[in-house]
C-alpha cells in the first residue's frame, strides 16, 4: 500500500485514483458493513497518519460523487476504504467475543442517514 504523502505519489507516477482498501461486501447482505472513503491527493494539507486520523471520511455515495468529479477533472490520487461491522438487530457479530474489542462500530443500516448508493450506504 502507498502512504498519503507526496514522496510515495511521486513515486507512483501513475494517472487517476489508486485504490487501497476493501471491496465491497457483495451479496448476500450489503447491510452487514459499512464502508467510510478517505481520498488524498497531492495538495492535500495532510499526510501519513495525520491525514488517516484527521482527513475527511466520506460515505460510499458522497464518495462515487467525488469520483466522478476528479475522474471527469483527469485528476490523480490515492483512495483508501475502511470496513467497519454495523450495530443493528440479526447482525451475525458477537459483540462479546474478543475479535471485536476495540473495534469502531457503524450505526444500524436503520438508523444511517447516509444515502443509499448500489446498495451500500
Amino acid at each position: 500500500m502507498l502512504r498519503p504523502t507526496k514522496e510515495e505519489f511521486q513515486r507512483w507516477r501513475g494517472t487517476g485514483l489508486a485504490f487501497f482498501g476493501t471491496y465491497l461486501h457483495p451479496n448476500p447482505n450489503p447491510k452487514l458493513y459499512k464502508y467510510t472513503w478517505q481520498i488524498w491527493t497531492p495538495d492535500s494539507p495532510l499526510e501519513g497518519s495525520e491525514f488517516f486520523e484527521q482527513g475527511p471520511r466520506y460515505s460510499t455515495a458522497k464518495y462515487r460523487e467525488i469520483e466522478r468529479q476528479m475522474f471527469n477533472a483527469g485528476a490523480s490520487g490515492f483512495v483508501y476504504n475502511r470496513q467497519l461491522p454495523r450495530l443493528g438487530i440479526g447482525k451475525p457479530f458477537d459483540l462479546t467475543h474478543p475479535r471485536w474489542a476495540n473495534r469502531v462500530w457503524a450505526p444500524a443500516w436503520e438508523d444511517d442517514p447516509d444515502p443509499e448508493c448500489d446498495g451500500h450506504k
